[in-house]
């Protein structure tokens, strides 16, 4: 498998993690009240950190792969 590949399907994982689980603490902080749940936002934020993450290091090793291409 290719790395770029594994870049891509990594910051798809990453963002759809970051949808279900927002969409699971949000349900979940208004059915048994935001002050339980609020702490639990951090984890969506940490799945698009990681998905941006991902992306700026597939762009970087894009960058570094194309002097070999050109070689």
């Amino acid at each position: 498998m290719d790395l770029a590949k594994l870049n891509k399907i990594l910051e798809k994982f990453w963002w759809t993690m970051a949808v279900i689980t927002l969409l699971g603490v949000t349900y979940m902080a208004f059915t048994d009240g935001m002050n339980k749940w609020l702490f639990y936002f951090l984890i969506p934020f940490f799945c698009i950190l990681m998905a941006l993450v991902r992306r700026v290091m597939a762009k970087k090793l894009e960058k570094s792969n194309q002097p070999k291409n050109k070689q």
